[in-house]
């Protein structure tokens, strides 16, 4: 398989059980899934196509990539997540979502603020949450906009990546979301050209590896700095292989 370019099946594997037993404590969320992953696969598809690459990826491959992307979760995700040309201002997220989970630190800065009554959070796991959602309180439905945009929660700003609590986090594959949608066919897209640039040239991964290792930044808090880079290296690998 395709996918097997760039991650062992032992690894691939763990991933796909470990969604199966989700499904088994969340039964709708293997319906959702279906339907998502079908609207991705369309997109997918088209992308593949008038690139002129879908003669080189087979239909099985495709569709394992796909279902790989929306349901494995790393820190190279949320460079997704800080695509805010994916979003469509819907407001769906605002209206829908919850719990909508707040960090320490960013309890301890509502304390100060001028927007956020610190009254209306209320404890939850290892930090707090909000107590009014579906829709959050700070969301207003007439202009679809956020009233605390500039202090909104990290869990709303890495949306379609739900964060949980401090150290576990979780994609949020719905298909109303068009979003969601375009974070999984960028992941899936990103994995099948890697693929097959390591199926045509071994030596494609290592020179990736090694360009990261030198350059990316490693603070936990310089997301941003290694987004850049990681697209700085890309369009040179992307320059280098056309």
């Amino acid at each position: 398989m395709l996918l097997e370019e760039l991650h062992k099946r032992e690894y691939i594997d763990s991933v796909f059980n470990q969604y199966e037993e989700l499904v088994k404590k969340q039964p709708d969320m293997e319906s959702e899934l279906f339907i998502f992953e079908r609207m991705v696969y369309k997109r997918v598809k088209k992308i593949l196509k008038k690139s002129g690459q879908l003669k080189d990826v087979e239909k099985k491959d495709i569709k394992e990539i796909i279902h790989f992307s929306s349901i494995a979760f790393t820190e190279g995700s949320l460079v997704a997540a800080l695509r805010l040309d994916y979003c469509q201002r819907c407001g769906w997220c605002c209206e829908n979502c919850s719990p909508i989970y707040i960090t320490e630190k960013e309890y301890e800065g509502y304390k100060s603020s001028d927007k956020v009554i610190t009254a209306d959070i209320k404890p939850y796991k290892e930090g707090y949450r909000f107590t009014e959602d579906r829709p959050c309180e700070h969301f207003i439905r007439k202009t679809k906009k956020c009233d605390i945009y500039d202090q909104r929660p990290a869990v709303c700003r890495a949306f379609p990546i739900l964060i949980k609590n401090e150290n576990e986090y979780v994609f949020t594959p719905n298909h109303f979301c068009k979003y969601a949608i375009e974070f999984v066919v960028q992941k899936a897209i990103t994995e099948i050209t890697t693929c097959l640039k390591i199926k045509d040239d071994p030596d494609f991964l290592k020179n990736l590896e090694k360009m990261m290792e030198n350059q990316i930044p490693q603070k936990e808090d310089n997301l941003e700095d290694r987004v850049k880079k990681w697209n700085e290296i890309a369009d040179k690998l992307d320059s280098k292989y056309e």
